[in-house]
């Protein structure tokens, strides 16, 4: 609360429904918040997310860059 951060970024949109109980979540920005807080569900770096491309990565964590107000 000291901080009030704007995101809150979870890696992984698996780590995002079991952490929030929200099994229809999808990569991206989330309805719920904690706050102020807005949370963003990214994809999960790890070899077992081979469907997901470094440039999609690149993408959505450039998405999630541009959503932040500096």
């Amino acid at each position: 609360a000291r901080l009030r951060p704007q995101w809150l970024a979870v890696v992984g949109v698996t780590a995002y429904r079991l952490a929030f109980d929200d099994k229809r979540a999808k990569i991206g920005p989330q309805e719920r918040t904690i706050g102020a807080t807005r949370i963003w569900a990214l994809p999960n770096p790890s070899g077992l997310n081979a469907h997901w491309s470094p440039a999609a990565m690149a993408e959505e964590y450039g998405r999630l860059r541009s959503a932040v107000v500096l």
